[in-house]
């Protein structure tokens, strides 16, 4: 009797736990959507990471690189994150750096194969 009062007890409060954390996890959820802004930059639950170009009640269009919009609904958002930083002055020294490249390394025209030998058949045997 002892022991099937503890197995309730036990049942009773993982239901209860299970209850609170569900409550928990949606008020927040909700807290995070309610903050959604124009600009924000958001990952959704697909992974994909973009800004917010634009939003209304249930949906918002997310710009994941320039020119590309893709409108998604408000619950596919996951968390809100930090945008990422540009790195300054980096595209001139990598466009210098292949320029140089090309014009030092050229290669040389590749050789045709030689043909291979054909082989010679073996003499026919004289018939008897």
């Amino acid at each position: 009797m002892n022991q099937d009062l503890f197995l309730v007890i036990a049942l009773g409060f993982i239901i209860f736990m299970m209850f609170f954390n569900g409550r928990k996890r949606k008020k927040a959820q909700a807290e995070m959507q309610a903050g959604i802004k124009v600009g924000a930059y958001v990952l959704l639950h697909s992974g994909i990471l973009g800004s917010i170009v634009s939003l209304d009640e249930k949906s918002l269009v997310v710009e994941t690189t320039p020119g590309t919009k893709l409108t998604v609904l408000k619950g596919a958002v996951r968390s809100i994150e930090e945008a990422p930083k540009k790195p300054a002055a980096s595209k001139p020294a990598v466009a210098k750096t292949a320029a140089a490249k090309s014009t030092t390394a050229t290669k040389p025209a590749a050789k045709p194969a030689a043909k291979k030998p054909v082989a010679k058949k073996p003499a026919a045997k004289p018939a008897k």
